[in-house]
């Protein structure tokens, strides 16, 4: 064998090779199975695990898109790298398939910060788009509260595929659109959460009772949705768990239902039929906050009822 054919084999045996082990090189594979991935040096994702979909923009045939999309990448020290990206790629079974992967070697991980503006858009084209981006986002979140939404980049054409809902309070999310050709484009998108919130107009002291003149309410950001007391009707008549200051919000747990009628008290039920009301004296023989259902005892008939307690001395016998 001569110098020239013992060259030519073995520059297609390192060929052989080349292909064997990274599947992604072109191959014979068709043109129309070309999956395109693409990864900005940054994305945004809770959690320390995330799917390719939602850091990347995945352009191909859809089956092979859904395919790709739900690789999971784990994320460590803030970073997805390359090499990551490549190694869930070649044990997810498309071998065949030519891959076009084009991201930084590292990519950083945010998910504290807002991030990067987008080019400047005409006002009312971006406006319309953020309350549109926002109400889909109170609508996955079942919130009725209002969102601050802030992304990076032009929102995608197409109906949402992914996530189905949204946890209030979270910061951080990445959304996933799919178009009427099939492909897929994410977008990454920072949330700050509000929401009505009692705040105090003056200072209480542990154990009193809430008026409705002791509260305001106030549109106000919000961490943890959900802990705060937000309608009056939710306060009147409690008590407080802690001494509070004048304006400062008020959480559902600094608030407790503080009887108002003690046992042993006298008090006066309240019997109603049609247009007719009756009293009597009677005496409590449990103690009952604003609404709960105590025994009483008539102090003339000696006769124990079950009554509603509806002010600080009187209870309310239901009739039939």
């Amino acid at each position: 064998m001569n110098e020239k054919n013992r060259r030519r084999i073995l520059r297609l045996f390192f060929v052989f090779l080349f292909m064997l082990f990274f599947p992604f090189f072109p191959r014979f594979a068709d043109a129309a199975d070309t999956l395109k991935i693409s990864i900005p040096d940054t994305v945004y994702a809770e959690g320390n695990v995330c799917s390719l979909s939602e850091v990347s923009d995945v352009d191909g045939p859809q089956a092979l898109a859904k395919r790709a999309g739900e690789l999971l990448l784990t994320i460590e020290n803030s970073v997805i790298t390359r090499e990551q990206v490549i190694a869930a790629l070649r044990v997810s079974g498309m071998e065949s398939v030519r891959i076009e992967l084009k991201m930084p070697e590292t990519v950083r991980v945010e998910r504290e910060g807002a991030p990067a503006q987008r080019e400047p858009a005409p006002a009312s084209a971006r406006e319309r788009g953020q309350t549109g981006l926002a109400e889909l986002i109170k609508s996955l979140a079942a919130w009725d509260g209002d969102v601050e939404v802030q992304h990076q980049g032009e929102i995608p054409d197409g109906r949402l595929v992914a996530p189905a809902s949204i946890v209030p309070g979270t910061s951080a999310a990445t959304l996933r659109f799919r178009d009427a050709s099939g492909r897929e484009r994410s977008l990454a998108v920072r949330l700050a959460w509000t929401q009505p919130v009692l705040v105090l107009t003056r200072s209480l002291r542990r154990g009193d009772i809430l008026k409705e003149s002791d509260v305001t309410v106030r549109q106000i950001k919000v961490n943890r949705p959900g802990v705060y007391a937000s309608r009056v009707s939710e306060v009147v008549g409690r008590s407080v768990t802690k001494n509070l200051s004048q304006g400062e919000t008020l959480t559902l747990n600094s608030v407790f239902d503080a009887p108002i009628i003690e046992r042993g008290k006298s008090v006066i039920i309240l019997a109603k039929s049609g247009g007719l009301a009756v009293k009597a004296k009677g005496e409590a023989l449990e103690s009952g906050a604003l609404g709960d259902t105590i025994r009483v005892r008539n102090v003339t008939s000696r006769t124990v009822l079950t009554a509603v307690v509806v002010a600080e001395d009187t209870v309310e016998v239901k009739m039939p």
